[in-house]
């Protein structure tokens, strides 16, 4: 196997490394390039592990802008989201990374993320990870464990069943499209909170909007703009399903997701900055490979009659219960 084919077969890892410590697509890809660059340049023949050897790399790599970007979020405009990935979902594997995930990796430091990432998601051991961090293997250890503390606090169950996630989500974006907000508070716990992430780009909440009446409110002043409901398609991002918006030129405009809890929604992601939407451009190529599809109208149609049978069966058996008294 030559250099190139050596550095190719090890192409997804080292992404997923650099996507799992930075959250951002576009950096990710920028990171694998230098690493790649720097390939060419190195005398390969005395490296005997090139995964092990790369994946160092580009940790480094990843690391160091990592500690740049916390610096530049102390100063981002509004909520901070990673950013998201299209994907085909067809079964979970390691190289995958739930998006609700990410965003709690959003609340550990630069040292406690990337030891964490390192040492849980890819069993980097602690020397090697101490070299990519600049600190000694007992100290990694102390952030790893604190790391893991921080998470447990806040960790949820993120991964409910994927029909339940379904079916809320379809129900979610019909009662979003027929500006439903009856139904759409049904489906909303009572502490739900929206976030969207603007960056000061485009127009969005600069706080985190909580409770259903005001995030209804939001949802259905958001959707009553879009001004094509035809650019409106459906996908997997970061193992999620979600919404993704195009405007007439094809360019991206919001990707949106949510979480379930306890049988409904709990948050939802509003991804509208166009920085941080770069994996969702080339629209006709996304949809020939299947990463996107517009609108089960069928699914619409079921969920509608479901409902209206639903109602006609309560208003049939509240009759019968007042006609008997």
């Amino acid at each position: 196997m030559n250099d190139i084919n050596s550095f190719l077969s090890w192409k997804t890892y080292l992404f997923s490394i650099a996507y799992r410590i930075t959250g951002s697509y576009a950096d990710s890809e920028d990171i694998v390039q230098e690493s790649y660059l720097k390939w060419l340049s190195l005398d390969t023949s005395n490296i005997h592990n090139p995964k092990s050897y790369l994946g160092s790399v580009v940790a480094r790599l990843a690391f160091d802008l990592l500690k740049k970007a916390s610096r530049k979020k102390e100063t981002y405009i509004g909520p901070y989201l990673p950013e998201p990935i299209p994907e085909i979902m067809e079964g979970v594997d390691e190289e995958k990374i739930n998006y609700a995930f990410l965003v709690i990796l959003e609340t550990l430091n630069p040292f406690e993320r990337a030891v964490f990432i390192l040492r849980e998601s890819f069993d980097f051991d602690f020397q090697t990870i101490a070299k990519v961090v600049g600190k000694n293997p007992t100290y990694c250890r102390k952030l790893l464990s604190r790391a893991k503390q921080a998470l447990k606090s806040r960790k949820k169950k993120f991964e409910p069943d994927p029909k339940l996630h379904a079916k809320l989500f379809l129900e979610f974006s019909l009662a979003c499209a027929k500006q439903d907000t009856k139904s759409l508070s049904l489906l909303l716990q009572e502490d739900v909170v929206a976030y969207s992430d603007g960056g000061g780009k485009v127009h969005a909440a600069r706080i985190p909007i909580p409770g259903i009446i005001r995030v209804t409110t939001l949802l259905k002043q958001t959707t009553k703009k879009l001004s094509d409901p035809s650019q409106v398609y459906f996908g997997y991002a970061n193992q999620t399903p979600a919404v993704i918006g195009y405007n007439p030129d094809g360019k991206p405009i919001f990707v949106q997701m949510f979480t379930v809890n306890g049988g409904k929604i709990d948050q939802i992601f509003n991804i509208v900055n166009p920085e941080k939407l770069k994996g969702f451009q080339n629209l006709n190529q996304l949809r020939k490979l299947g990463y996107i599809r517009k609108p089960n109208l069928f699914a619409f149609v079921l969920i509608t009659l479901k409902k209206k049978i639903v109602s006609l069966f309560d208003l049939a058996f509240r009759s019968i219960q007042k006609n008997s008294s």
